[in-house]
């Protein structure tokens, strides 16, 4: 799977080419001047064009567009909201101009969620679930992952840490004199450094910089990092200062939403030795050492090209895709189960990669916190209850449960039924769509029979969440309606048919197409592939 990723700045714009397979790969990007000053439909224009360029000289079809762009903006609706740094940039409908640009759905996120993504994706909050990023560039901003989701707000504004007041007066930044982008971000620090300056030569004290002729238009983090590195003490004294204050805005962080791990982007990553020691130091008196013991701060892992990963993910988290490679790696943990199959049933041999693709799309799932909705007719109604069984409850394996969990149930129980932890297993949360009687004729009676499994789709269906339609000829149509809802709702899709896949072959993402003659073959060949897919969840995640 290919997909094409903007990172919209207000001074460059990249576009950027990847492919998602189990881990993420750029192959290919170009980059341009946003030239803000000659109009939105100046750069808009410039924009599609290297895109389509990236395309062309690739050759390949994708299938979603992803944008990282700076704030306010709408991720729902698709709106790019006049950020600042992109002045006439006015309820831009981003995502419906470029859908209908390269023909694939297209979504988009602030630049602090898009870098917050990729850093927890596959940089340096890999394998956390709780996880602040602070983009510490040009401004000042923060996403968050907090219990392995992505925290937004109604108005996209979660984290804006930037507007925080640290002091009364100091350097303005978001708006606000004194706030932590005012004292932190890039332009805060070439404030402070101005300020700094002026402050000395008001006495008479020329600092190196001044005396080396450097324009006031060059001081910059950039030059004060240079000097820094050179020993000079003022250099060190202004970030020192700014380490100080980083402290402050980190403490805060970590006070308010206990992280596992704080990841600082920009600056961070390229004066993070001028900067740490005054951080650390202010965090050791202000922050609460219980929250400061369980975090760690860190550079972001992704570096320079993290805007390019950040504008790829917003589109692959949005679809479900794996970037993080944690599927492939999981696959390799239950090679042995797998194989298994293929050695009871050499004939099933040509189900081998949709097999295990359906295995990476569910392990995907269920470690996002997502379920998984299971539709079919006849006999495959009820395999569909079968699967439901196996993976709601222990199918080869005790599915022993926290000891925190136990002394949770057994005080809530108090007593009524001794050792209660004792009857629960932990699940895999799965919807048996074929069960719900009631639900299902009156639906069936009252507005549509073939819209039976469409309706509970759209009732249970939530983006990161699978549905696994069971259909020996694949064209069963109250699945392959429930297969489109499915798509429309950014849900991923796995068929388990015979045949040539019918319909829901075509439909779904991931097509398992057993071999048989007739119905009842089909079938018997269907209870080795799930119960095989169910032993392989069991063993991942158990």
């Amino acid at each position: 799977m290919h997909i094409l990723g903007f990172d919209i700045g207000g001074t460059k714009t990249a576009a950027v080419l990847a492919e998602i397979n189990d881990g993420i790969k750029i192959v290919g990007k170009k980059q341009i001047q946003t030239e803000t000053a000659f109009g939105l439909e100046n750069s808009l224009e410039r924009i599609k064009k290297i895109g389509h360029g990236l395309l062309d000289e690739n050759n390949v079809k994708i299938a979603a567009v992803g944008v990282s762009c700076g704030g306010p903006l709408d991720s729902v609706k698709g709106l790019i909201l006049s950020p600042p740094n992109l002045p006439g940039w006015d309820n831009v409908p981003i995502c419906e101009i470029f859908s209908g640009e390269f023909g694939a759905d297209c979504f988009l996120q602030n630049d602090a969620n898009a870098c917050a993504l990729a850093e927890w994706k596959f940089g340096a909050g890999k394998g956390a679930d709780d996880v602040v990023f602070l983009t510490m560039g040009t401004g000042f901003g923060a996403g968050v992952i907090s219990g392995g989701k992505l925290l937004t707000g109604p108005n996209d504004l979660f984290g804006e840490i930037g507007h925080l007041r640290l002091a009364k007066d100091g350097p303005v930044g978001f708006g606000k004199a004194g706030s932590i982008e005012g004292f932190c971000s890039g332009g805060g620090i070439a404030r402070s450094m101005a300020a700094y300056t002026r402050a000395k030569e008001a006495i008479g004290i020329k600092t190196a910089w001044l005396k080396d002729g450097l324009q006031e238009s060059d001081w910059d983090v950039l030059h004060l990092s240079k000097y820094a590195a050179d020993g000079d003490a003022d250099a060190i004294k202004i970030f020192e200062a700014a380490g100080e204050k980083l402290g402050e805005a980190v403490s805060m962080v970590i006070d308010a939403f206990n992280p596992h791990l704080v990841v600082i982007g920009s600056i961070f990553v390229r004066c993070e030795k001028f900067l740490r020691p005054a951080m650390e130091k202010t965090l050791a008196s202000e922050t609460i050492p219980l929250s400061l013991a369980a975090c760690k701060v860190v550079p972001a892992a992704c570096g320079e090209s993290l805007g390019d990963y950040a504008a790829v993910t917003v589109a692959a988290e949005a679809l479900g895709a794996d970037c993080s490679n944690k599927s492939a790696e999981a696959f390799e943990h239950v090679l042995p189960v797998y194989e298994s199959l293929f050695s009871r049933y050499p004939a099933l041999a040509t189900i081998r990669q949709p097999l295990a693709d359906a295995f990476k799309v569910l392990y995907g799932c269920y470690s996002s916190g997502g379920k998984l909705l299971i539709c079919g007719n006849g006999g495959s109604a009820a395999d569909s209850t079968h699967i439901v069984g196996e993976l709601m409850k222990g199918f080869l394996k005790k599915r022993n449960l926290s000891d925190k969990v136990k002394n949770d149930i057994d005080i809530a129980f108090d007593g009524r039924i001794e050792n209660a932890s004792h009857y629960f297993q932990r699940s895999l949360p799965a919807i048996d769509l074929t069960g719900a009687v009631s639900l299902s004729t009156a639906f069936l009676n009252d507005v549509h029979p073939e819209m039976v499994f469409a309706q509970q789709t759209f009732g249970y269906g939530k983006p990161g969440d699978v549905l696994l339609c069971i259909s020996t000829s694949g064209n069963a149509k109250n699945a392959v309606n429930a297969a489109l809802t499915a798509k429309a709702l950014k849900l991923k899709t796995i068929a388990l048919t015979g045949g040539n896949g019918g319909e829901l072959g075509k439909i779904c993402g991931v097509s398992i197409r057993v071999p048989g003659k007739n119905t009842p073959e089909i079938q018997e060949y269907h209870l080795p592939v799930y119960h095989t897919l169910c032993a392989m969840l069991e063993e991942a995640f158990f």
